[in-house]
C-alpha cells in the first residue's frame, strides 16, 4: 500500500475539523470528527507494522495514546446515547486522562533512543520549568475552578487533566532540550505538544470565563484544534524519517541554547516573583524586589553558562576521542559500525534494492614503508591518505580506519554495480601519486579495493556485510595486477 505524505495528513485533519468550527454541536461536526480521528488512528497503526528497530515502541505508546483517546470519545457518545444524561464523570475520562501518561511514556521512550546518557541536564530543567507550570495551573486553573466546591469525582477529575498537561509540558521541554536533531518527525511532536496545550488550557479555563452554553459551543469549536494536534503525531509516524528520530544529528556541535537560559531564569525567578508582588505593598517595595530578583537570577544564569561552557568543551573532546581515530580524524570502528547499522534499517524502511555498498581498503606496501623508513613516516602515509580519501568521498558517505592500514568507506548513494565499481576505481587512484614528507622524501603505495552490496547479501547484519567486504578485497589483493580493476 502506498504511503500518505506526512505533510498530507493535518491536511486531512483540518478539513474534518472544519465543520466543528462552522457547526458546532451539530451532528455533521462530530461525525466528520470521529471519522477524521479514526482515520488518523489507523493510519498510525499502519505504518507502525513497517516501522524498524526500537523506535517502533516510542512510536507505538504515541498512537496507543491516540487510540484510548478515539474510544474515550466513542465510548462517551455511547453512554449519551443509552442514558441521555452521562453526569460531569464518567469512564470515558479514565480513558482520556490514561491517554497522558501514555503519549509521555512513548516521547520520553523516542528521546532516550537519541541520547541514552545525555538526558540528566534535560531532564533536570525541564523539571524545573514543569515545577513553574504546575503551579501557574494550580493557582490560576484548578483553584479558580474548585472553589467554593466540595471535595467530588467532578473536583477531582477536573484537576487531574490540568496536570496531565502540566506531564505533556515536561515531556514536551525534554524532547526540545535534549540533544540531537530537531529536524523531521521531531518537528511534528513538537507542534503537536504546543497545539494540544494551547487547545487543553483553552478547554480547561472555559468553566472560568464564560457561560454554560458559551462554554459548551466553544469547546465543540476547539474540538478541530484537538484533531489538528494529534494528526501532527500521527505525521511524525508517518514521516520519511520516523525511524531516524534516535540518530544523532552530527551537523552541529550541541551547545547551550541561548532560550535555554532564559526558560531557566524564568523558571528561578517565577515562583518568588509570584510570592513576593502577593505579601509586598506598595509600588516602591514591588519594584525593588523585581529588581533584586533579576540582578540575582542574572548573576546565578551568568555563573552557569560559565560552568556548562567548560563542561561542553570537555565533553566535545571526549565525543570527538571516542568516535575518531586520533591519528586520522576518521571514524573508528565503533563509529562505522552505528553508521552501518542506521544505513541497513534506512535501506529496510525505503526498500532500496542495492544500498548501502561498502568498500574495504587495504594498503599495499604499507609495511615496507613501515619497516624501512619507522613508524613515524607509516603515520605520514596514513594521515595522507585519509586526506585524500576525505576529499573523495560524497556527500553521505563515511570514511572509516579500522586499525594499521585497513580502511573503509560507506556509501548509501548508490544503485547499481556500475556506480560502485566506478567509486572504486577513483578510491584505487588515490595511491596514483606517492606520498611525500616534509623532507622530500617519497613513499609509493598501492590499494587494494573490496566491495560489498547489502542488496545482493539477502538481509545482512553490519559484521555480514564488512566480512564480504573483506573478502572481496583479498581476492582482489590476489589477482594478478592486469585482473584488479576488471
Amino acid at each position: 500500500m502506498r504511503r500518505v505524505p506526512a505533510v498530507l495528513v493535518p491536511v486531512i485533519a483540518a478539513a474534518c475539523g472544519a465543520p466543528a468550527a462552522f457547526l458546532p454541536g451539530s451532528s455533521f461536526a462530530h461525525l466528520t470528527y470521529l471519522a477524521g480521528f479514526s482515520t488518523l488512528v489507523a493510519l498510525g497503526w499502519v505504518r507502525l507494522r513497517t516501522l524498524p528497530g526500537p523506535q517502533r515502541r516510542g512510536y507505538g505508546f504515541i498512537v496507543g495514546a491516540l487510540s484510548v483517546w478515539l474510544v474515550g470519545d466513542l465510548l462517551q457518545d455511547l453512554l449519551r446515547w443509552m442514558f441521555e444524561s452521562v453526569g460531569d464523570v464518567s469512564p470515558a475520562d479514565l480513558l482520556w486522562i490514561s491517554g497522558y501518561p501514555l503519549l509521555g511514556i512513548g516521547l520520553l521512550r523516542l528521546v532516550r533512543l537519541r541520547a541514552p546518557t545525555r538526558l540528566r541536564e534535560a531532564v533536570l530543567d525541564a523539571l524545573a520549568m514543569a515545577t513553574v507550570m504546575a503551579w501557574l495551573c494550580w493557582q490560576f486553573v484548578i483553584l479558580p475552578a474548585v472553589e467554593h466546591e466540595r471535595l467530588s469525582p467532578a473536583v477531582v477529575v477536573g484537576a487531574i487533566y490540568p496536570l496531565g498537561d502540566v506531564l505533556l509540558f515536561a515531556a514536551g521541554a525534554i524532547l526540545v532540550l535534549a540533544p540531537g536533531s530537531k529536524r523531521g518527525p521531531t518537528r511534528y511532536l513538537i507542534a503537536a505538544l504546543a497545539i494540544s496545550l494551547i487547545g487543553d488550557i483553552a478547554i480547561s479555563m472555559l468553566p472560568t470565563l464564560i457561560d454554560d452554553l458559551s462554554r459548551i459551543m466553544l469547546a465543540d469549536r476547539l474540538d478541530g484544534i484537538l484533531l489538528l494536534s494529534n494528526s501532527l503525531y500521527v505525521a511524525a509516524v508517518l514521516h520519511p524519517d520516523a525511524a531516524r528520530i534516535a540518530e544523532p544529528d552530527s551537523s552541529r556541535e550541541e551547545r547551550l541554547h541561548p532560550a535555554r537560559v532564559i526558560f531557566l531564569g524564568v523558571a528561578l525567578a517565577a515562583l518568588p516573583m509570584f510570592a513576593g508582588l502577593q505579601a509586598i505593598d506598595g509600588v516602591a517595595g514591588r519594584v525593588s524586589l523585581l529588581v533584586s530578583i533579576a540582578v540575582l537570577t542574572a548573576l546565578i544564569l551568568v555563573r552557569f553558562v560559565l560552568v556548562v561552557r567548560e563542561q561542553e568543551s570537555v565533553r566535545a573532546m571526549l565525543a570527538h576521542q571516542a568516535h575518531h581515530d586520533q591519528l586520522t580524524g576518521l571514524a573508528n570502528r565503533q563509529a562505522l559500525h552505528a553508521a552501518l547499522d542506521l544505513a541497513l534499517n534506512r535501506a529496510r524502511e525505503l526498500g532500496s534494492p542495492y544500498a548501502p555498498v561498502l568498500f574495504y581498503l587495504d594498503l599495499d606496501g604499507f609495511k615496507q614503508v613501515n619497516d624501512r623508513y619507522g613508524h613515524a613516516a607509516g603515520d605520514v602515509v596514513l594521515a595522507e591518505f585519509a586526506r585524500r580519501l576525505t576529499a573523495e568521498l560524497r556527500t553521505g558517505d563515511v570514511a572509516a580506519r579500522l586499525g594499521g592500514d585497513e580502511f573503509v568507506v560507506l556509501a548509501e548513494n548508490l544503485t547499481t554495480d556500475a556506480e560502485a565499481h566506478a567509486l572504486a576505481d577513483r578510491l584505487r587512484s588515490l595511491t596514483d601519486e606517492p606520498v611525500t614528507r616534509s623532507d622530500d622524501e617519497a613513499y609509493s603505495i598501492g590499494v587494494s579495493v573490496g566491495v560489498a552490496a547489502a542488496g545482493t547479501l539477502g538481509t545482512p547484519d553490519s559484521d555480514t556485510l564488512l566480512a564480504a567486504a573483506d573478502g572481496n578485497m583479498y581476492s582482489q589483493k590476489n589477482r594478478p595486477p592486469d585482473l584488479v580493476s576488471a
